[in-house]
């Protein structure tokens, strides 16, 4: 080997040691650079057929393991999710109160109870009228308080919406920006490792607030995926849209049709003008967007239809009664006479019957209805998991309201009017069909001649509407926890709380009333549909009004502490697989130093030789 190639060989050792040095000085320099990668360049021994002539470095380099960075990307969206929904299920929490705290629902409705104990003892006395009123007030503003809180944090997901995909289009626009870049940079022979580094930042954003999947390019770049399989950017970048609605109610909900849909949706419009809807699809899983739409659409609506469903037994537990079926024999057939006078848009009629075969209790519930628009209606309109329900339409009169019922009940029996706001259900004499029972749960609207029963609340919309559960609409329990209010007749005459008849007229020290309005709101068990968290299809809720708003009450309690706990066991998923990415990307000061040190003594060992190099070099010029 000569001297000049000595020198060369050498010569490429100090200039491998000096980009060395360089890229050691911006390791340390970036220690503490989020999303910074520690970087390195891989020696290659260059040679000339069976001689070496030196070393070369190739381009700087980063060593990231891919999986391991898309398995913490899913549960670092995850994991964003679970915060916003631990932080919204906390703040709901807390507007119920903490069970026997002052202001908790709760409390509120003990305090009712309470009221109505003081005047069922003292049922003469206008300062025990003037406080059941004042507490009514109190329980009905809660719950407007409570209905109007929650449609507030709906709004505040559909805003938040809006924000993220506002930030997911800046971070879309930037990877695909940084992709292009890159892939000029690779093709100049260029290092991409910086810019791999702040694209895949934009790419962690991302990953917040949607599921994703990556696939890298040869050149460097990546493809970015929702897990359904839709490019979302590559070299460019396809648009997310949100059509953020201004104002939330309870009846505005998601709905596939957007005609019906209420509330804005995520859409994506690729490169070539295709849009999908991505939630209609189910093409978002996790992160900020999904727990956000969990929220608005489910979670917050359930709350929703928690409160309604306590407004709607409080209303009707107080104003509705049992109106039972008189025994009838019409030849050889039997059956029962129903007076339906009082019958209103959402009272239903219960017929329980047996045929033969089979021999075992049947029931159908004849539902009340003045809007066909809403017919036919589905089995879950009544909290009875066995009985058929059958929606029938009484604005044509009551003549085509018995011809419906009487379709529905078959040829084995016949409903007839054989007089006025009397229905007659018969059945054929015993040879197929028998008639058990039949009743009504017929609603007061009028606070005097109606028996015991009061309209203490009412539906404050246009005007102070009595409440019956019409399901006509939108149907009247929809937010009705939202517009529950005192009647506006017992407001102005407390003594209503008391005065149940005209004629007689009742007694001032008359307790019949304030006992029967106690016995239906704190020990009469009341049925109620099936709500998130309370009670199921085939097991609803049977129980008080107090032991339902506590169900209620708990459910949230409960709600809420289990996201705080899954908070907490996702930070633990995400820290540990973040410390394990650390380790293999992150830059080791103290290993920087040593291999400084490295490298100064291999820079002092190629500058020596090309030193004696030149020294010989020197001699054979001399010579």
């Amino acid at each position: 080997m000569g001297l000049t190639n000595s020198l060369n060989i050498a010569l490429s050792g100090l200039n491998f040691t000096q980009r060395n040095l360089d890229l050691v000085a911006r390791n340390v320099a970036n220690a503490n650079t989020p999303g910074y990668t520690k970087k390195s360049i891989l020696a290659v021994a260059s040679s000339s057929g069976s001689q070496i002539t030196g070393v070369s470095g190739g381009e700087v380099t980063r060593q990231v393991d891919a999986f391991l960075l898309q398995q913490l990307r899913t549960e670092y969206g995850a994991g964003q999710g679970i915060t916003i929904k631990a932080d919204f299920l906390s703040r709901l929490d807390q507007l119920y109160g903490q069970p026997g705290a002052a202001n908790a629902l709760d409390t509120v409705l003990n305090d009712f109870d309470q009221a109505l104990q003081s005047l069922v003892t003292s049922p003469d006395q206008v300062g025990e009228r003037q406080a059941l009123v004042g507490q009514a007030q109190i329980l009905a503003n809660h719950l407007n308080r409570l209905s109007g809180d929650i449609q507030t944090m709906r709004q505040e997901a559909e805003a938040n919406l809006s924000n993220t995909v506002q930030a997911g289009n800046t971070a879309l626009k930037e990877i695909a920006r940084l992709n292009r870049e890159i892939q000029s940079a690779g093709s100049t022979g260029a290092s991409v490792a910086d810019l791999q580094d702040h694209r895949d930042r934009f790419v962690d954003e991302l990953a917040g607030m949607m599921d994703i999947r990556t696939s890298s390019n040869p050149d460097g770049s990546v493809k970015v995926f929702t897990t359904g399989g839709d490019l979302l950017v590559d070299l460019q970048a396809s648009q997310l849209s949100f059509d953020e609605h201004s104002s939330l109610g309870p009846t505005t909900v998601y709905d596939p049709d957007p005609t019906k849909r209420g509330v804005g949706t995520v859409s994506l419009v690729s490169l070539s003008g295709v849009e999908i809807d991505l939630f209609q699809f189910g093409n978002v899983r996790s992160g900020s967007i999904a727990s956000l739409r969990e929220l608005r659409d489910d979670i917050l609506v359930g709350a929703q239809q928690q409160l309604d469903e306590l407004a709607h037994g409080l209303a009707l537990a107080l104003s509705t009664t049992d109106v039972q079926g008189a025994p009838v024999t019409v030849g050889p057939n039997q059956g029962f006479d129903l007076d339906i006078a009082g019958l209103q848009a959402g009272n239903p009629i219960s017929v329980s019957f047996t045929l033969t075969p089979p021999g075992t209790q049947q029931t159908v519930t004849f539902m009340r209805v003045d809007d066909p628009s809403v017919l036919p209606l589905s089995n879950d309109q009544t909290a009875n998991p066995n009985d058929t329900v059958v929606g029938i339409d009484f604005s044509g009169g009551i003549g085509a309201a018995v011809a419906a019922m009487d379709a529905a009940l078959g040829v084995s029996m016949t409903v007839s009017s054989p007089s006025a706001n009397v229905i007659r259900i018969l059945d054929d004499g015993g040879v197929n069909s028998s008639i058990d029972a039949v009743s009504a749960a017929v609603t007061a609207i009028t606070t005097t001649d109606s028996g015991l029963a009061l309209p203490l609340f009412v539906d404050l919309t246009s005007s102070f509407n009595p409440y019956t559960g019409s399901l006509d609409g939108n149907g009247q329990k929809t937010g009705f926890a939202g517009r529950i209010a005192i009647n506006q007749d017992i407001l102005a005459d407390p003594s209503l709380l008391v005065r149940y008849s005209t004629s007689p007229p009742t007694d001032n020290g008359d307790a019949a009333r304030p006992l029967e309005l106690l016995a239906r709101f704190s020990e009469r068990a009341f049925t109620f549909l099936p709500v998130d968290g309370v009670g199921g299809v085939g097991e609803p809720f049977s129980g008080s009004i107090a032991s339902f708003a506590q169900r209620i009450v708990n459910f949230q309690g409960q709600q809420a502490e289990a996201s705080v706990r899954a908070d907490e066991a996702q930070t633990i998923i995400v820290d540990a697989l973040q410390s394990r990415l650390n380790g293999q990307v992150e830059v080791d000061v103290d290993k920087e130093m040593a291999d400084l040190l490295k490298l100064q003594n291999a820079f002092a060992a190629n500058a020596r030789v090309m030193s004696v190099v030149q020294e010989l070099i020197d001699i054979l010029i001399r010579l």
